[in-house]
């Protein structure tokens, strides 16, 4: 081979290499850039992410329940006379912090009294502001006089002890039996209205709307 020859030869050589880094810059300049936009694009989806879901852990935090174990309230109605407010637990309302919600409430009006009376139920809501407690479930009423009633559910109002309950209520005590469809209790139990299918069974005799044996109690 000439010297013309192995010029020509290596300048072919040259060429090629000189073609292939050429091409590897150009699909460099492409190809890096490429990259980059998705390298940041990467980073800040996962920034934004970041942020997403600390907002939404404080935001949790935030509405955290406020519970409750074995809670006690107390208060005394319009006349002076204390009353208790006990359950298993509670939960206060995070949208709204006046109201709780009870399990296996227990109301005692009269505490301290020589025949408080004393209400039970699966659970309830006692509403802080206006002391007033709804109950759901097994209503139990015991008026610590012998007289005893069942219902689904009932509304006490602490501040004067009325109770009141668009239910079917069934009571029974020394004087006899009682049923009605709705009820109503006034004057810290001394008065209690009956209103419809009202049956009462008094000294083994039954009849309908018959007139109360208990003092001051009323039916219709």
């Amino acid at each position: 081979m000439t010297t013309l020859e192995a010029d020509r030869a290596g300048y072919g050589r040259d060429l090629q290499r000189w073609r292939r880094r050429s091409r590897r810059v150009k699909l460099a300049r492409v190809v890096l850039p490429i990259a980059m936009v998705a390298l940041l694009a990467t980073v800040v989806s996962q920034v934004a992410w970041r942020s997403f879901t600390a907002a939404d852990h404080r935001s949790s935090a935030g509405k955290a329940q406020i519970r409750m174990v074995t809670p006690r309230f107390y208060g005394q109605s319009s006349e002076g006379k204390p009353f208790i407010i006990t359950a298993r637990s509670a939960v206060r309302d995070e949208n709204d912090l006046k109201q709780v919600f009870l399990d296996a409430p227990t109301l005692t009006l009269g505490v301290g009294s020589p025949a408080p009376t004393r209400t039970t139920a699966d659970r309830g809501v006692y509403r802080e502001d206006t002391w007033k407690l709804q109950l759901y479930g097994n209503v139990r009423m015991d008026d610590g006089a012998g007289y005893r009633f069942a219902s689904d559910e009932a509304l006490v109002d602490t501040r004067n002890g009325n109770t009141t309950g668009e239910t079917t209520l069934q009571g029974e005590g020394p004087t006899g039996q009682v049923q009605s469809n709705a009820y109503s209790v006034y004057d810290k139990g001394d008065r209690i209205i009956f209103r419809g299918g009202v049956r009462a069974r008094i000294d083994g005799k039954t009849g309908q709307a018959v007139p109360a044996q208990k003092p001051g109690t009323a039916q219709e």
